[in-house]
């Protein structure tokens, strides 16, 4: 039996007319989950398509419809924990929220493990890294300079990179030599207040 028809019988249990935007969501954060599964477990190296597609009850094409290449689905998974950029919309956040927001995601399990697995690939897979970094960190220190400017001036967004840097601090460190594990809501707020108050000083 063809891969195409294999593929067209493992899908079509989930076909129930036509797939809603809320269905199509939760199908490419299922495969997303599956895949930084595969990350954590194996590399990136040794993550394949066909794996990952196998994992999440899809067919292949399902997975380069929804991303592309195995890249492509790496790009996604970092940018889905940078998601709340979009979330919180452009320059309208409160900066202690969206400071808080970056410590929680970026801190996460999930995060810690994508970042382990580019430090070790980076320089295998050198436009890997690139995507890493703009779908992340560049991401995020633009989001974060919006709103500094926007609430505190220019001379303020000049340091969101700072910032950005100041709200990984030791502690994201300490998580990626697994020494330490993901901050309870308490202490992620505590370490993005000190962050804030070592950048702008009194000027919250």
């Amino acid at each position: 039996m063809s891969g195409t028809v294999m593929g067209d019988l493992m899908e079509q249990p989930r076909r129930r007319g036509r797939t809603s935007d809320a269905e199509r969501a939760d199908r490419r954060n299922e495969i997303l989950d599956v895949a930084v599964d595969s990350f954590r477990e194996v590399g990136f190296a040794r993550t394949t398509i066909d794996a990952i597609a196998t994992a999440a009850g899809v067919a292949k094409r399902t997975v380069y419809s929804y991303f592309g290449d195995k890249s492509a689905v790496f790009a996604a998974a970092v940018a889905r924990q940078h998601s709340y950029v979009e979330n919180a919309g452009s320059g309208q956040s409160d900066l202690l929220a969206a400071a808080v927001g970056i410590v929680v995601a970026l801190h996460s399990d999930n995060s810690i493990a994508l970042h382990r697995m580019m430090i070790g690939e980076a320089l295998q897979f050198p436009d890997l890294a690139a995507a890493f970094y703009e779908s992340g960190p560049a991401k995020s220190i633009a989001f974060l300079e919006k709103i500094l400017l926007d609430q505190h001036g220019e001379e303020a967004a000049l340091c969101a990179d700072q910032l950005y840097t100041l709200l990984l601090g030791e502690e994201h460190r300490r998580r990626l030599l697994g020494l330490a594990s993901e901050p309870a809501p308490e202490k992620a707020r505590q370490l993005a207040a000190r962050a804030m108050g070592c950048v702008l000083g009194s000027d919250r």
